[in-house]
């Protein structure tokens, strides 16, 4: 059974999702051994006028969110990527699919379905077409794009977006909970207790005992760490801050030389990192865009998320929001630096809410595993053979 992943560097979580699936594929490869995966960056590698689109999300993503909206509703009313006539780079798409010949196509994007579901079943007659999608919540922020009644199948990480697809139009035995999508590590174990806890600590090489605060990278990489760290100058607890850096270097050099200046401060600066989970785990909140990835990861990890909106809130941020507040979770935005301050301060005087907040978030874990979305992938697949 050969499988076909459509993904995008739209963000990350897109391609979070596509590495998170080959992953499980390759750990349940002792029991489906059957299975072959391979992956597609659908809109960069066949064309170039899709690639400059790709281009541009991300660069308003990282110097003015608030924009998004435009780029969202304009995508919304025109629905481009709804026809098949319109699609551009068919004979680079042709050659992958002729490549890859799969059983199954898993669309893990909004904008990879119905246009590109249509000319794949033309070339492939037999291929089942799939769409996973990551989103929490229906509404404004959830593209009509994510939902093709004429795709074989529809899985949704929670049973509201399952929800709102049915209410889109998608056929109601086509449309599967399947939970998130997320790394094997997310899976590993419940959240640690106290002396599990200080053993992470100790191999992470972490001081133990002062509330940690951990500041994510993700579509504004760590431009705003500084100005987050210095927004807690006048704090008199004292804490300690993990800080996120990826591939920035001169972010990490610059956020090591403030621990001289807020000595109050136990400042980590850490390059590009594996362990997340790990990382969430011993954090007591983390700040972070409110996408839909790092949430279902904080969620995972029994994490408070305090939302970094900073630029404003992107139309598939709002569906986050929407979700949390229906839970009846506590939502924190960042509008401005200075405001992280006040929440530390509020938290830091009492304990029991933020105790209270990471089990309200271990509560929204999924009960199912990716395994189960495998599971999924499966049984449809098996039906181009009927």
């Amino acid at each position: 059974m050969r499988i076909l992943i459509l993904s995008s560097s739209t963000g990350g979580g897109h391609d979070m999702r596509a590495r998170s699936l080959e992953q499980w594929v390759e750990v349940l490869k002792e029991r489906h051994p059957q299975i072959e995966i391979s992956r597609y960056q659908a809109l960069e590698e066949s064309s170039k006028i899709y690639a400059l689109g790709v281009s541009i999300y991300n660069s308003i993503q990282k110097i003015w969110p608030a924009l998004h909206h435009v780029y969202f509703n304009w995508l919304e009313f025109f629905q481009v990527s709804k026809f098949e006539s319109l699609l551009l780079g068919k004979k680079h798409f042709h050659d992958a699919l002729t490549q890859a010949n799969p059983d199954l196509i898993l669309s893990v994007h909004a904008h990879l379905n119905h246009s590109f579901r249509s000319y794949a079943k033309r070339i492939l007659p037999q291929v089942k077409f799939v769409t996973y999608c990551g989103e929490l919540h229906g509404g404004y922020g959830f593209s009509r794009h994510w939902v093709d009644p004429q795709a074989d199948a529809f899985i949704g990480a929670t049973k509201t977006i399952c929800k709102a697809a049915i209410d889109l139009g998608m056929p109601k035995d086509r449309t599967l909970y399947g939970g998130f999508l997320l790394g094997t590590q997310f899976y590993k174990s419940a959240h640690p207790n106290h002396e599990e806890a200080s053993t992470l600590c100790k191999n992470l090489g972490f001081v133990e005992g002062p509330l940690t605060l951990l500041l994510s990278t993700g579509a504004n990489g760590a431009q705003n760490h500084s100005k987050f760290i210095k927004s807690l100058a006048s704090l008199q607890q004292s804490i300690q801050v993990v800080a996120l850096c990826g591939y920035n270097t001169k972010a990490q050099e610059e956020l090591g030389a403030l621990q001289q200046v807020y000595p109050q401060l136990t400042i980590r600066a850490l390059g590009k990192r594996s362990d997340m989970y790990e990382l969430m785990q011993i954090a007591d909140l983390i700040v972070a865009r409110p996408g839909t990835g790092t949430t279902s990861e904080a969620i995972m990890a029994g994490c408070p998320l305090i939302m970094n909106t900073l630029g404003g809130v992107m139309p598939q941020e709002w569906i986050t929001i929407k979700y949390l507040r229906a839970k009846g979770l506590p939502v924190k935005r960042l509008k401005k630096p200075h405001d992280l301050l006040g929440v530390i301060r509020g938290l830091t005087k009492d304990q029991e809410p933020l105790e209270a907040w990471k089990q309200q978030m271990i509560a929204l874990q999924p009960s199912l595993q990716p395994a189960d979305i495998v599971e999924h992938l499966i049984t449809i697949a098996s039906r181009t053979k009927d």
